[in-house]
């Protein structure tokens, strides 16, 4: 891909024999050229379609499963149930720089991003598409590439900082500090909340569809990244106007969340692969009579309180032989349905509601940090938190974020990560943890590529 106009690449997606459509738009055209490519608002449309094609057809790449599984695995929520030579060394945290699943999932994000970019020089330099799309698409592409670099920085810390398309110079850039990535992130997602609607774009074929990002789906983001970054009252403002918005509400139905037409929904991405659904029910619902590949760990099981719905809607367990397995089912279909019912679910209301009672813990707005808390805990058929001091929330809160978004697109693994935790909880679970398990390996190929690069602690 790093090798062809990528904006062709996206294009030619479309046509592929293995993809469902994600907009109802007409097949490209052959032999497309960048100025044909942005000639109209109709092809700008459907070089954005490509790029939410090149997300959702594969799996296992971080925005399409492999947060999920691997960040579960890497966390105390995940354990595979046959041993694997690329999969075990997640679940023991002992990988090493030529896993081919790890640099995949750097490689494939980078791939990616280059086609965001893309799309965005390509917008920005168009003067057949009309101003109004070529903002809302440029705010497209910046929330994808954000997410990819939030992901990045989550599991490699700096990273390179790919924002144009000179792959002569791209190639050779150093890694940048996180700092600099964050900065970034920020940055693209500040943008989008400006140039975005509120309204989600749909089409005929789809309406009502939140398989593209809206303006808020650009503010639920940015107020995980103020989250991670400790800046409270930032991450509560961008929450309350989420929240506030009245365009979203808690599903009361478990069951309903992960559903393409469900209200929690701030963004969806739709499967594409015709030989599955969702990357999620692929890796965790398991054949009838055949174990499943990954179980949900004694540690998670024994984290769920007493009268949890959630362990009754969002996990499952067979017997096989003699051994009783229970694995995630938030995501249920495995064959494909003659109607897409069930979405990758990106960004959702529960999340914000999370995000917004840490911010308010931290500022010591207790009161409100319990509202918020109690609002998710209800749904799950629980009782209101005790915890009415600070600390006493926190804990609460980071508990309540290990339940309710467990085996997804693992929030566990960076939780751990970003509270300081994962030497307290993992060093005591996995005997061969040291501290600087909590960053990826830089993948070797990376390295040999490009000289600049440097290996993150603790790795040869």
């Amino acid at each position: 891909m790093k090798n062809k106009p990528i904006y062709v690449v996206a294009m030619l997606a479309l046509s592929l024999p293995n993809c469902r459509k994600l907009l109802d738009v007409p097949s490209p055209q052959d032999q497309l050229t960048a100025t044909t490519v942005f000639s109209s608002d109709a092809n700008a449309e459907e070089a954005m379609t490509g790029l939410y094609i090149g997300v959702m057809n594969s799996s296992r790449t971080l925005l399409n499963g492999g947060m999920s599984l691997f960040g579960g695995l890497s966390s105390d929520e995940l354990a595979n149930t046959t041993p694997n030579p690329f999969i075990d060394p997640f679940r023991m945290n002992e990988l090493t720089p030529d896993n081919i699943y790890c640099s995949s999932l750097y490689g494939t994000a980078y791939n990616i991003i280059f086609t965001a970019n893309s799309l965005i020089a390509g917008l920005n330099s168009s003067g057949g598409v009309s101003p109004a799309v070529k903002t809302e698409l440029r705010g497209e592409a910046e929330v994808v590439r954000a997410l990819e670099y939030f992901y990045l920085v989550s599991l490699y810390g700096g990273v390179p900082l790919v924002t144009d398309i000179n792959f002569q110079t791209t190639a050779k850039l150093p890694r940048d500090p996180v700092a600099g990535v964050y900065a970034q992130i920020e940055a693209d997602l500040t943008d989008a909340q400006q140039v975005l609607s509120t309204t989600y774009l749909s089409t005929s074929a789809y309406p009502g569809a939140r398989t593209r990002p809206n303006r808020l789906a650009a503010m639920a983001l940015l107020a995980r990244v103020w989250l991670y970054r400790g800046q409270w009252a930032l991450a509560e403002q961008e929450a309350d106007t989420v929240i506030g918005s009245g365009m979203y509400q808690l599903e009361p139905g478990l069951d309903s969340v992960f559903r393409s037409g469900s209200r929690e929904a701030i963004w969806q991405l739709q499967p594409v692969n015709s030989m599955l659904t969702t990357a999620e029910a692929a890796a965790f619902v398991p054949r009838p009579g055949f174990r499943p590949a990954y179980e949900l760990t004694g540690e998670w099981l024994g984290a769920v309180e007493s009268g949890d719905l959630r362990r009754v809607y969002w996990t499952d367990s067979l017997t096989v032989g003699s051994a009783r397995y229970y694995y995630p089912y938030k995501y249920k279909l495995t064959a494909v349905s003659p109607v897409d019912t069930e979405y990758n679910m990106v960004l959702r209301l529960a999340e914000v509601y999370l995000i917004r009672a840490e911010a308010r813990a931290e500022q010591g707005n207790i009161a409100g940090a319990q509202a918020d808390l109690d609002t998710v805990r209800a749904r799950a058929a629980l009782p209101p938190t005790t915890a009415g001091d600070m600390p006493g929330l926190l804990s609460a809160i980071l508990h309540e974020r290990q339940v309710e978004l467990v085996a997804e697109w693992g929030h566990r693994w960076l939780d751990l990560k970003r509270t300081g935790l994962a030497d307290a909880v993992l060093g005591s679970e996995k005997p061969g943890w040291v501290g600087t398990d909590t960053l990826y390996p830089i993948p070797a190929g990376e390295l040999t590529a490009n000289p600049g690069l440097y290996q993150n602690p603790g790795y040869q």
